[in-house]
């Protein structure tokens, strides 16, 4: 079993955590050949961290808002394999290791969402706007139990 790096709307993660179940076939995001080989990554846990930024940006492109939900399980290959797209089992929010998101209102994050709206990721992730991004604002960590003070905002 591995981390996968599920990116969701607010309302998404409401429904995860108050139903308990993701439902399968949601894209998600892991540590894969295809992302290892794409990104040339020095271990483990920088690959987590790639798989992690990867996912931030599909949220920022399908959501407007980078939140991140990192749980354990394991995802089929599908997608685009460079960046480790994977289809995900059903997942039970007891699975839920940590919630990712950005501080509300951040410049960077509201000029980079305007850039990549509804963008595929393949073509968000070369915008000058998320490069900004992704050297000037680092994602909160935030627990499991948390996740009714992310649904707000």
């Amino acid at each position: 079993m591995g981390l996968l790096f599920v990116p969701v709307s607010a309302g998404q993660l409401r429904d995860w955590a108050t139903s308990g179940v993701l439902p399968a076939g949601v894209v998600g995001y892991a540590v894969t050949a295809g992302l290892q080989s794409a990104f040339e990554e020095g271990g483990d846990e920088e690959a987590e961290q790639i798989a992690m930024l990867v996912a931030s940006i599909a949220a920022l492109a399908e959501h407007g808002r980078r939140l991140v939900v990192v749980a354990s399980g394991v995802g089929v290959p599908a997608g685009d394999p460079d960046f480790g797209e994977v289809q995900l089992p059903e997942l039970r929010y007891g699975d839920v290791a940590s919630i990712f998101a950005d501080e509300p209102g951040q410049a960077l994050v509201v000029a980079a969402a305007a850039a990549v709206a509804d963008q595929p990721l393949s073509v968000a992730w070369e915008q000058p706007a998320v490069t900004e991004l992704l050297a000037g604002a680092d994602l909160l960590w935030h627990g499991a139990g948390e996740w009714t003070v992310l649904v707000g905002h």
